[in-house]
């Protein structure tokens, strides 16, 4: 390797470890007192770096927060989907789906906490996002164990129950025991799903399989 590749590809990785510490730093300060109230100066401070070394890597509150976002996101619990969806009833389902849903609220809660959702488009649009993720999951989970058929206020319910500001309004509003707060959760999920007709249909295609 000619000194001149090294070099370049010794330059190249301290970029990305100081571009990560400053993601890492960010997420610190944005967790202890939000987004709004943290300044680049700030940023710089706790990173250990200039101030225009952190514009240099994120010239944008967009871009910084892409990068926060990213480094907490990276370390945040897997949700298991596979297993979810291989689960024989809807009720082991619902628990498994349940759980690993609280696992992942507790990992962002520092930051979801903070509502800043309502005033960041960044973070709005994010959480639209994952909204969606979530209601294609419930879309196929249902599906696997209802059936086809047009659920679209089941899944929007189940969207809702799943969603962190209910689980924080639960366990934090409420003071709800997490064990306590994930049988209420899978009781609503659960009684949602009976609440509405059977797709007849696609109940006996399924039993003629």
């Amino acid at each position: 390797m000619s000194p001149r590749k090294y070099n370049a590809e010794s330059r190249r990785r301290k970029q990305a470890e100081r571009k990560a510490k400053i993601a890492a730093a960010t997420a610190e300060l944005h967790a202890a007192q939000g987004v709004v109230a943290t300044s680049y100066a700030e940023i710089a401070q706790c990173a250990g770096v200039s101030l225009p070394t952190v514009y240099s890597h994120f010239p944008t509150r967009e871009a910084l927060l892409g990068g926060c976002t990213g480094h907490v996101a990276a370390a945040a619990p897997a949700l298991p989907v596979e297993r979810i969806l291989a689960a024989d009833e809807l009720a082991g389902a619902a628990g498994m789906l349940v759980t690993a849903m609280e696992r992942q609220h507790l990992h962002f809660e520092p930051w979801l906490a903070k509502r800043e959702d309502g005033v960041i488009p960044f973070l709005a649009d994010m959480s639209a996002g994952v909204r969606e993720q979530n209601a294609a999951l419930v879309a196929r989970l249902l599906e696997r164990h209802l059936g086809p058929g047009e659920r679209r206020d089941m899944i929007a319910g189940w969207e809702s129950l799943l969603s962190f500001d209910l689980w924080h309004r639960l366990v934090r509003g409420h003071r709800l025991p997490r064990p306590a707060a994930r049988r209420v959760l899978v009781q609503l999920l659960l009684a949602l799903a009976r609440s509405q007709p059977a797709d007849h249909s696609a109940t006996h295609s399924r039993k003629e399989k």
